[in-house]
């Protein structure tokens, strides 16, 4: 494979070089061997993937596990563009812009004592 990288790279120089038709049909020819060798390897390896998901698909393990999980929607903030305009990776100030956000969001009033309901 990377003999035939190397012999296009050689011909397309030398094609660059010299603009004769014969090093453009030896070019040509080196590409299209390589690309037959690309649709070789591709099938090759399909046939393989193929292979592996009819021999582990139906078997409970990781593989089946991966299949079931599927693409999920991350749930966790990660991080949060603040009123200030700056973005925090912080949890304690990501939920403290949430609160924020939700009490004017329902005209929540504080509480006046939360110790009391403690005891």
């Amino acid at each position: 494979m990377t003999d035939a990288y190397k012999s296009i790279a050689r011909l397309e120089s030398q094609h660059k070089r010299s603009q004769l038709t014969s090093t453009y049909g030896e070019l040509t020819e080196a590409r299209r061997t390589l690309q037959a060798l690309l649709t070789q390897r591709h099938h090759r390896s399909l046939q393989r993937s193929r292979s592996f998901f009819y021999t582990h698909a139906n078997k409970g393990g990781k593989f089946l596990a991966r299949l079931l999980k599927g693409d999920t929607p991350r749930t966790q903030v990660r991080k949060l563009r603040l009123s200030t305009g700056s973005i925090s990776p912080y949890p304690e100030e990501i939920a403290g812009e949430f609160r924020e956000y939700y009490n004017s969001l329902y005209n929540l009033c504080p509480p006046e004592d939360t110790a009391h309901r403690r005891e």
